[in-house]
């Protein structure tokens, strides 16, 4: 690992030279805990700019360089995607009625909303930052979306064909995971709240 101050010259080099993908540079500082928004983003930098650009050239270090932030990303959301995952299973094996959604569409039932609320409340505890708790629920909420269709099309295999024969399914797809998106975000907003308060009273704690 460079030296902090290496790793902050690293973070701020000049426009003029080869930088990864913006979006994950951004998705990066979102997850990292605000020690570590100089170190870290900057060790990748100077690793991606000096070593993986001269040996993958530019294209195959901006996937090494998206393979790291994604790593960071699942770090951060595994154990809330393994529970909607979970909660997705079980919500086809059991009786209906069960999990009781909120509206009729995948993704928005009282078991899906204590796992977004908790999602966002790690993400901002953790970080300090909504837009953290946003990505961690609507991660989530992505992940239990994505399995929903999975067993659907395992448990009927008729479906992979439905969307050619009506391509209007298309459309019906696409506002259900809408639906999944923007509740997982007001989940995660408002238990990313919470979490963002805990973070500042711990931190006032520990300042005095």
């Amino acid at each position: 690992m460079a030296r902090p101050c290496l790793a902050a010259e690293g973070a701020h080099m000049t426009d003029d030279q080869p930088s990864p993908p913006r979006l994950a540079q951004s998705l990066l500082r979102t997850l990292l805990r605000p020690m570590d928004t100089e170190s870290i983003p900057g060790d990748l930098l100077e690793e991606y700019r000096e070593v993986r650009l001269p040996s993958l050239r530019r294209m195959r270090a901006d996937v090494w360089y998206v393979k790291h932030v994604l790593s960071m990303l699942w770090r951060a959301v595994w154990p809330f995607i393994v529970a909607v995952i979970a909660l997705r299973i079980f919500s086809f094996l059991l009786p209906s009625g069960w999990n009781p959604s909120l509206v009729p569409a995948p993704g928005v039932s009282l078991l899906d909303a204590l796992i977004l609320l908790l999602a966002g409340f790690y993400g901002a505890q953790r970080t300090g930052r909504l837009s953290t708790s946003i990505v961690t629920a609507g991660t989530t909420s992505l992940f239990g979306f994505i399995t929903f269709l999975v067993y659907a099309a395992i448990s009927i295999p008729s479906l992979l064909l439905a969307p050619l024969q009506k391509p209007f399914i298309f459309v019906i797809m696409s506002v259900l995971l809408g639906i999944a998106i923007f509740f997982g975000i007001a989940l995660g907003l408002l238990g990313g709240t919470v979490g963002q308060r805990l973070f500042r009273a711990e931190r006032e704690t520990r300042l005095t």
